[in-house]
């Protein structure tokens, strides 16, 4: 598996526990507000130096006492087409894992959790269905029905998840926000989904003129997150 980045601890990328994250290159989304252009292009990310797995393996076996799970991002992980022959080669060495995905994938997804390789699911919806194209750049109608089923499968997993929108002023508003959290959990999933809004943030963009974009203020975000809280109760603000 092409692995191009490796934070070896953090506090931050699982909640309540102590992880490393592995990044990879490449991603079938061009999400402008993106802030991980540098992994998006999988031409450009090719220049990015690449990390032996041999390595990361080594180095996560000399801190297994006291890091406990590792996460896998992005870029797309799920394009990767080694991915789950090296999270068996994690689950061998007894760490949970995270796996992060914008959804394209639900094979994959299937593929995965029949093979009982991911213990957490942490997944990035991008805007409402209805206009889903306009927030990830591209112009495949497919993709949308493929991430509303990759949804299902987490939402049916029976492993913990997560969703995560990155809330950007000009793209979201709290109609659209609203209509998303509705098209994706139905009544029998709200009390169980737990939805992190996140607070864009104008650095690195995919898009250059995000960069000029000011994120909503903490005022706004609280409004969004207490509104939201009448579909999924558990949505909770991230980055601010």
């Amino acid at each position: 598996m092409r692995i191009v980045g490796f934070v070896k601890t953090s506090l931050i990328e699982w909640p309540g526990k102590i992880s490393s994250v592995i990044f990879t290159p490449g991603c079938n989304f061009r999400c402008p507000f993106c802030h991980n252009a540098g992994l998006v292009n999988i031409d450009k990310a090719k220049r990015l130096s690449r990390i032996d797995e041999k390595q990361i393996l080594t180095d996560l076996r000399k801190r297994k006492k006291w890091v406990e799970a590792v996460a896998i991002t992005g870029g797309e992980p799920t394009l990767q087409a080694g991915l789950s022959k090296f999270l068996s080669k994690l689950k061998k060495m007894g760490f949970l894992i995270m796996l992060e995905t914008n959804g394209s994938r639900p094979e994959i997804v299937t593929k995965l959790q029949g093979e009982k390789l991911v213990d957490y699911w942490a997944m990035d919806l991008k805007g409402d269905f209805t206009n889903y194209l306009k927030f990830i750049g591209v112009k495949d109608e497919n993709i949308v029905e493929r991430v509303k089923k990759s949804v299902r499968l987490i939402l049916e997993s029976g492993v913990e998840y997560e969703f995560r929108t990155t809330v950007v002023p000009g793209l979201h508003d709290l109609n659209n926000l609203k209509k998303l959290a509705k098209q994706v959990a139905l009544p029998a999933d709200r009390l169980k989904t737990k939805w992190f809004l996140q607070q864009f943030r104008p650095v690195n963009t995919l898009d250059k003129k995000f960069l000029e974009l000011k994120p909503f203020p903490e005022e706004q975000m609280k409004i969004f997150q207490k509104e939201m809280q009448k579909i999924i109760p558990n949505t909770f603000l991230r980055g601010l």
